[in-house]
């Protein structure tokens, strides 16, 4: 039967029998487990942290209505083979947004403040461009245009699952931040913009740059390998003026 990965979501509605090294559905209905084929493409949502594993499929679910490969297999049953770290869904160098998100778990409104303060004024062509080397990657990228990338958070390229250089990190970023903004001003962290008839609920000036230098920080540290040196010097600015310095005075 086939191994895969296995995002273990913190989610009380998902209704699973579990056992030392088996879990498997109460009935072998929808929703079904999902068992990822790589680790690049498994999907977070907001609910944190979770648990990760190595796992077999013992009993697969219907997958007659799915695309040819569409890179994981539905199960009603798996067998738990390997407890991995968290960091390794988002790359090589995964404790760096595991450190990021440890850092939005207590930041403080003067924290944000100070990083939106300290933003690069060009850091986000640095993040634009570690996208498209990225994308690059393996053919033509998704999008050529340093614009077309600005406050990107997911895409595709040709050739795999993976939805950015450090996977779900961005998205997971932005939604705990968003998290984290209202539980500090409530509904003050938001403003409502209406277009075409749809109201959508966006992040103030203020905590969308500190989720920027966020963000920029994670593909600094965490996808290096897309980043030039100079590029990473911008990218990293916000972060070490409020984090780096506050530790060199502790």
């Amino acid at each position: 039967m086939p191994v895969g990965y296995w995002f273990d979501l913190p989610d009380p509605a998902f209704k699973l029998m579990r056992t030392a090294d088996r879990v498997a559905l109460v009935k072998p209905v929808p929703p079904w487990i999902v068992v990822d084929q790589s680790l690049d493409s498994i999907v977070i949502g907001s609910r944190w942290p979770g648990e990760l594993w190595r796992v077999r499929v013992e009993k697969q679910g219907d997958m007659s209505d799915l695309v040819a490969q569409p890179g994981y297999w539905r199960a009603s049953a798996i067998e738990l083979l390997e407890a991995l770290p968290l960091s390794a869904l988002f790359g090589p160098k995964g404790e760096a947004v595991l450190e990021i998100l440890a850092q939005i778990s207590t930041l403080s409104r003067s924290e944000a403040q100070a990083l939106a303060d300290n933003l690069a004024d060009n850091a986000w062509m640095a993040y634009s461009r570690a996208w498209m080397r990225w994308s690059h990657q393996d053919g033509e990228p998704a999008a050529d245009d340093e614009d077309d990338w600005r406050s990107a958070l997911a895409a595709t390229r040709r050739g795999d699952k993976s939805r950015s250089p450090v996977h779900s990190g961005f998205l997971l970023i932005h939604d705990q931040l968003r998290q984290r903004a209202e539980q500090l001003d409530g509904g003050n962290a938001f403003t409502l913009i209406e277009e075409d008839g749809e109201t959508e609920q966006v992040l103030k000036p203020m905590w969308q740059a500190a989720c920027d230098a966020l963000l920029f920080a994670a593909m600094a540290r965490a996808a290096p390998q897309y980043v030039s040196d100079d590029d990473a010097l911008t990218l990293l600015h916000a972060w070490s003026r409020v984090f780096d310095e506050a530790s060199q005075r502790a």
